[in-house]
């Protein structure tokens, strides 16, 4: 029991797979989740088979880690070598949740260690968002690249296996592709209208709402200004009715004011007539004597 488990123990790391990864044009997608290293390659490229001994010796150090490490055959799916804008060989991504970056370091075992362990990754830029793999812009052009090689094999399997001319292919091919391409633009057409038309009925809905708000908005300021003005008039009704009472009561001071002069200008015109007959009285008895 002893040797079986020493000899298991031994046999372990031969156990563990070692292999990168082999992504296809439908699994390529995994590596949107988790940390990834993906090379691109090629059979044909002599520096992706001098590579692929350090790459496979990378994937055995990573097994232990949290990164997955991947290997794409632009041979066998030239779609996704168009969608990563593939240019060189061997081509390698560092992706971690979706975002991706191209390792541009030495194609040497301590070295992509180094870039994981040290996280060297945060130091390069990651891709754009509109040049990234999983953008629309890249899904467009694979797309293109996809239709291109349908059409490729259709004209191999017409002309190869059926015998006919190109000629008629190339008629056929490119009756297909007009009536494709019709189809897909009274789709779109059809798209942008009902677009435009429901774009529309919001911007109509939301402009009718705030016209009515307006519209409540400013009823609610008139009568705001109403009632101001109600009380306002109020107001200097009460003012006049109290300037009204001031004012009479000032005539009213006054006519007292000056009856009281009156009384008072008589009074000295009595004084005074008085006082001219004693004058009188006395002037007679002194001429008497």
């Amino acid at each position: 029991m002893f040797a079986k488990t020493f000899l298991l123990l031994l046999l372990l790391p031969y156990l563990i797979s070692t292999e990168p990864l082999e992504l296809t044009d439908t699994t390529w997608k995994n590596m949107l989740n988790g940390q990834w290293m993906v090379e691109f390659y090629a059979t044909w490229c002599s520096a992706c088979q001098y590579f692929k001994p350090t790459w496979k010796d990378f994937s055995y150090a990573m097994s232990s880690k949290n990164i997955k490490v991947a290997a794409i055959d632009i041979d066998q799916y030239p779609s996704l070598s168009n969608r990563f804008r593939i240019s060189s060989l061997p081509t390698i991504f560092y992706v971690r949740d979706g975002v991706f970056r191209e390792y541009n370091g030495e194609r040497s075992l301590h070295a992509l260690q180094n870039y994981i362990e040290n996280e060297d990754w945060q130091k390069t830029e990651p891709l754009s968002s509109y040049t990234a793999p999983n953008s629309y812009l890249m899904s467009l052009n694979s797309m293109a690249l996809e239709l291109s090689v349908v059409l490729k094999n259709a004209y191999t399997l017409l002309h190869d296996q059926h015998g006919l001319p190109t000629w008629f292919i190339y008629t056929i091919l490119g009756i297909a592709i007009i009536t494709l391409g019709v189809f897909v633009g009274f789709i779109t057409v059809l798209i942008v209208d009902n677009g435009i038309a429901a774009l529309s009925y919001i911007y109509m809905n939301a402009a009718r709402k705030n016209k009515r708000e307006l519209v409540e908005t400013d009823a609610e300021k008139v009568l705001k200004s109403k009632k101001q003005t109600n009380k306002t008039g109020t107001s200097s009704t009460a003012q006049q009715t109290e300037v009204k009472n001031d004012t009479s009561e000032l005539n009213k001071s006054d006519s007292s004011d000056d009856e009281l002069n009156i009384s008072d200008v008589a009074q000295t015109k009595d004084d005074l007539e008085e006082e001219t007959t004693t004058d009188q009285i006395v002037r007679q008895r002194r001429v008497e004597k």
